[in-house]
């Protein structure tokens, strides 16, 4: 029976028509539209008929929407509004009429190793993003990612519920960033290697991956950390991956340009014209002044020679707080020494991949060699969109994301069911650093 039949050309919202079912997944179904205002062709998305009657799973369609509309980015499939219509949520989002990475693989095409490496870092920008955002995928496949010209790539259906009952969790905002990493891995190792994707579960689930000849590598090492990353090894977070792909891209491809790492271009630097100088005459008293300092500098500089010679084996630690790892190691191989991360955690405070502390401090005298021991940033943690989760999902993904639980308030909202999240404190989108408190302000009864 065509479960679309009684939906086929009704409008929603006064604005959208369903003009033609395009897709049909476990949980939804999807149209090709046309917006009545903006007078262009757009893609909705509408919960399948026999799940209207599961309120949890509407309830978390809703505010995954809610959570997508906000988002902005080039590597994201737009969403353009949602709503409800007859008690039916549905989504409104950009009509992508490209192939999905899924219908290249299948056509028998593989990647060459430059484009893969292009790729990991477009789909990794797009991870960072999302992760700043507190979202997670959570379910990123080859049928999730569009494909463009000019080495592009959109990801759609970032943090909608994909899977219904089961042992594992059912919906995507409770998994660890870190799960979006390793599928990452996957898509890159099928699409290296052209294996189909039973083959490539086996050789997954085996730990024995089967190359090209023609992969460097470099790029393997990439894609096995990718696939460790939800276990006890690979990359901590998405932008410690996509730092890696642009170094692996660098030394596979020197003379190839990377792309940015974020969006934002550099400003302008404006080019001042140069004026000459006229140096004044010298009075005797200025000449006398300045024949003095230039034998004090002197003297100084003999100190200074001396003190080398006396102790040639000692250098003074330089201060690499604020300081991004490539830099720091390269200021300590000028004094002679070297740099050991000891420790990583998030703080609001300092960039990922910068310095937060050292041992010793900058300014110490240590001998030659010496190894300096810092504790590196992952970037600040940032306060996820919990609004319409339940209380017991939303505490779970606090926990998850390294965050405090704590004050929870109930306030009476006609608008939520009972139990459900309707506020945080600090709001959506604050960033914190690891082991910060978030407040719940919660729906009860009237």
């Amino acid at each position: 029976m065509d479960t679309s039949a009684d939906w086929k050309g009704n409008v929603l919202k006064r604005r959208y028509r369903l003009d033609e079912r395009i897709a049909v997944g476990l949980t939804v179904e999807v149209f090709r539209g046309y917006d009545l205002l903006e007078k262009k062709e757009v893609a909705i998305k509408l919960p399948l008929p026999f799940l209207l009657s599961d309120r949890d799973f509407c309830d978390n369609f809703r505010s995954a929407a809610h959570r997508a509309v906000r988002l902005s980015n080039p590597g994201l499939v737009e969403v353009l509004d949602y709503g409800i219509e007859e008690e039916r949520p549905f989504l409104v989002m950009e009509l992508i009429k490209e192939k999905t990475l899924h219908e290249m693989l299948e056509s028998g095409r593989k990647m060459k190793a430059p484009g893969a490496m292009y790729f990991a870092i477009e789909l990794g920008k797009t991870l960072v993003y999302l992760h700043e955002q507190g979202i997670v995928h959570g379910c990123l496949d080859e049928k999730h990612v569009f494909i463009f010209p000019g080495r592009k790539a959109k990801v759609s259906d970032a943090g909608f519920p994909s899977v219904l009952g089961g042992a594992g969790s059912p919906y995507p905002h409770m998994l660890d960033p870190r799960r979006d990493i390793q599928d990452l891995g996957y898509i890159l190792y099928r699409a290296l290697s052209g294996r189909n994707k039973s083959e490539v579960a086996e050789d997954v689930k085996r730990g024995k991956l089967k190359w090209n000849s023609e992969v460097p590598e470099r790029l393997k090492r990439l894609v096995q950390q990718c696939l460790e990353s939800f276990g006890h090894g690979g990359f901590i977070s998405s932008e410690q991956m996509v730092w890696e792909a642009v170094s692996t891209l660098r030394e596979e491809q020197p003379m190839i340009t990377v792309p940015k790492i974020t969006e934002a271009e550099e400003e302008p630097v404006e080019v001042k014209p140069i004026y000459r100088l006229t140096l004044p005459k010298l009075k005797r008293w200025q000449a006398v002044s300045g024949a003095a300092l230039l034998v004090a500098g002197g003297v100084l500089l003999l100190i200074w020679i001396l003190s080398a010679i006396i102790a040639p084996s000692k250098v003074q630690v330089p201060n690499f707080i604020n300081m991004n790892m490539e830099e720091a190691a390269g200021l300590a191989s000028q004094s002679d020494l070297g740099v050991l991360v000891v420790g990583q955690e998030h703080d609001a405070n300092v960039k990922a991949n910068y310095i937060i502390s050292q041992d010793p401090e900058g300014g110490v005298m240590v001998r030659k060699k010496t190894v300096i021991r810092v504790l590196q940033s992952l970037g600040p943690l940032t306060v996820p969109n919990l609004v319409g989760l339940s209380l017991e999902d939303a505490k779970m993904v606090l926990e998850s994301r390294g965050f405090k639980v704590g004050e929870i308030t109930y306030r009476e909202y006609p608008d939520f069911t009972e139990n459900r999240v309707v506020e945080t404190d600090p709001p959506y989108g604050s960033k914190l650093s690891g082991g910060d408190v978030v407040n719940l302000i919660v729906s009860k009864k009237p």
